[in-house]
């Protein structure tokens, strides 16, 4: 029986993509006063950014519950006894400690959960799950996917141009960024992800200068297998920097997503993203 590979929805893949890959997705919660939707079950992206632009109250979020993992994880192991279950960072949300409860639980009745911490969000997690699913459709074993997705973590650069840092300082997710915090006014701020919490990049003066800057760090890398952008509200930046980039990188795959829910409720409208896999060496 062939491992199946579980995520949850900040991986922001788009949902064909996780049906043909055969990958389950467990949804965190965006919530609004009294509320509550689930990522990709409950609310779309549009009525979200509509919320989050025009009502009164700002939104939270919230992980999915050991339970809401059980009733992820017990249909699939119907299928199969072995499921690898890839998640965001650790250091920015309780979800991957709810799976690994989740996933003692049911390791006391012999079914065998690897839960592991991406050390990214989004975009690097969708690169992270992909890479599992990819395996296991092989036939690949258990401890060979682990491995795979060991090794995409440590090849997967982030990078996130946000119009202001307002949304990630009010959701405290704003890490080693905190530095910039009373030195933003009229900049952009341009943060990395590393060691799985956000780290100052660089404060750039215009969002022109800023997508020159995203575009310099994408081009200095010599070894770039596959490039992911993602955006809140600005679709036809998120195109056009796929069009600048394909024009230098004929030869890599580079697709577009859209941020969900969680991470707009974090990084608010006007984010840019950056994901870059490396080849290995």
């Amino acid at each position: 029986m062939a491992v199946r590979i579980v995520t949850d929805s900040t991986a922001d893949m788009p949902p064909e993509s996780a049906h043909a890959l055969g990958i389950s997705v467990v949804p965190l919660s965006v919530i609004f006063g009294e509320e509550v939707f689930r990522e990709g079950v409950d609310i779309s992206h549009d009525l979200f950014y509509d919320k989050l632009a025009h009502g009164k109250v700002l939104p939270t979020t919230s992980a999915p519950s050991v339970g809401d993992f059980l009733e992820v994880y017990e249909p699939l192991l119907k299928e199969t006894d072995e499921i690898v279950s890839v998640h965001l960072s650790s250091k920015l949300s309780a979800t991957y400690n709810n799976a690994c409860q989740a996933a003692q639980i049911l390791a006391d009745r012999g079914a065998r959960i690897e839960v592991m911490d991406s050390q990214v969000v989004s975009l690097g997690l969708s690169f992270a799950t992909m890479a599992a699913a990819r395996v296991a459709r092989e036939d690949g074993d258990i401890d060979r996917i682990k491995a795979v997705v060991d090794s995409t973590i440590q090849r997967i650069r982030i990078y996130i141009l946000l119009d202001t840092l307002e949304y990630v300082r009010r959701g405290g997710r704003i890490g080693r960024a905190r530095a910039f915090l009373g030195t933003m006014l009229r900049v952009k701020p341009l943060l990395s992800l590393r060691d799985g919490e956000v780290h100052p990049q660089e404060r750039v003066r215009t969002k022109a200068r800023a997508l020159d800057r995203l575009f310099q760090i994408a081009t200095s890398y010599p070894n770039i297998r596959e490039v992911a952008i993602g955006y809140s509200t600005n679709p036809q930046d998120a195109h056009d920097f796929e069009q600048r980039l394909a024009a230098v990188m004929p030869h890599v795959n580079i697709w577009v997503a859209r941020f969900g829910p969680v991470i707009g409720t974090h990084g608010g409208p006007g984010v840019l993203g950056l994901g870059l896999l490396e080849g290995e060496e």
